[in-house]
């Protein structure tokens, strides 16, 4: 989280003009992913919610604040790629709660993952061989 948080300053800081909105940039961020840590902390720690959330969920419930706190951070740096990887993170959520469920499934998605990049390397190399 500290990285991402240092990403989003660094890439938001062209967006701000003024040292006052810049710095309010840096408060803003740091508050940000501080709070979301918190809430992390909370949903891992022993003596909070781990006992009432299974592992799975528990897996899940951190990667949706994740995705939720990059988004916002994207906002409030005014950068859409940020704001992009928020929505991917988000939009991954229930597809690992459903591979999750199938494991037939995690064997055909890393073969076709495999393939592809096979595929990839193939055609990499016979377009080198015949240049």
């Amino acid at each position: 989280m500290p990285v991402f948080g240092c990403i989003c300053v660094a890439v938001g800081w062209r967006h701000f003009e003024t040292q006052d909105a810049r710095l309010q940039l840096v408060y803003t961020q740091g508050l940000s992913w501080l709070a979301l840590a918190l809430a992390v902390y909370m949903l891992r720690n022993d003596t909070g919610v781990q006992g009432v959330l299974s592992e799975n969920a528990t897996a899940l419930a951190l990667m949706t604040l994740l995705a939720l706190g990059t988004f916002v951070a994207g906002l409030q740096a005014r950068v859409w790629r940020i704001c992009a990887v928020g929505g991917i993170l988000f939009l991954a959520v229930p597809g690992m709660g459903w591979l999750d469920q199938s494991a037939v499934l995690m064997v055909a998605a890393t073969l076709v993952v495999i393939a592809i990049g096979g595929l990839v390397w193939w055609l990499d190399q016979r377009r080198h061989g015949t240049a």
